[in-house]
């Protein structure tokens, strides 16, 4: 029997698991909001409007992708 005739062995699919990208969002609202405050001339409202708007965007993905922030009722 040649080997080409021999079955293989099916690797089993394995699902990955989603990854949050709050921290992401959040940074990039952060580093945003900062480098428009200081065009503006207005650097802590800005950077603080950047992280919740980054917040908001990262909660709204991660809600998408089925991350969850609390606890699943059994």
């Amino acid at each position: 029997m040649s080997q080409s005739s021999r079955k293989k062995p099916t690797k089993a699919k394995t699902r990955l698991k989603a990854t949050s990208f709050m921290a992401m969002c959040i940074t990039c609202g952060v580093f945003l909001g900062f480098g428009l405050g200081a065009l503006l001339n207005n650097v802590l409202i800005l950077t603080l409007m950047g992280l919740v708007a980054g917040a908001a965007a990262g909660y709204y993905i991660d809600k998408r992708n089925g991350i969850a922030y609390t606890q699943s009722k059994r």
